[in-house]
């Protein structure tokens, strides 16, 4: 059976146990002790590279996801032949009280003249909100994301 010593302090993070007949030649242990380190070296900076990765890959889609919650999202008022201009006009002022009345009334007409109006683009949650509130008043209202458009635009 090979016995071994262990060789402590080789470098603060390391211990390397060489046999005993090494040890009794200086610059084996020396060069069997560099190559050791060398390939710790190497080692952690692969491992720091697969951090750093990973991070960018981790950074990456969670600035995607935040840029999907954060970005426009367009409320979209579509025409119906049940209500007259002036509830919807109302609805809109009262629900998104940001929008005069004038401006409601100019949304108004144009879903009325071409089918569909944007009402506004916010972020997602406060469209969200908008819409299930203005459903509630009896429009026909759903919200989209404003790269959906642009995908439909290029079709």
């Amino acid at each position: 059976m090979n016995s071994c010593v262990r060789i402590n302090n080789v470098n603060k993070n390391t211990n390397i146990s060489f046999p005993k007949e090494l040890q009794k030649r200086p610059s084996l242990v020396y060069s069997q002790k560099n190559f050791n380190l060398e390939k710790i070296k190497k080692l952690r900076n692969v491992i720091k590279e697969i951090k750093k990765d990973n991070i960018k890959e981790a950074d990456e889609h969670e600035k995607k996801e935040r840029e999907k919650e954060t970005s426009a999202w367009k409320v979209i008022l579509y025409n119906d032949d049940i209500h007259n201009f002036t509830y919807v006009t109302d609805v809109i002022v009262k629900v998104v009280g940001q929008i005069s009345k004038a401006k409601a009334h100019t949304i108004t007409v144009e879903a009325h003249s071409t089918g569909q109006a944007l009402i506004l683009s916010t972020w997602k949650s406060k469209a969200e909100k908008y819409c299930q509130e203005l459903q509630q008043n009896g429009l026909t209202v759903s919200i989209i994301h404003e790269s959906q458009l642009k995908d439909k635009q290029k079709k």
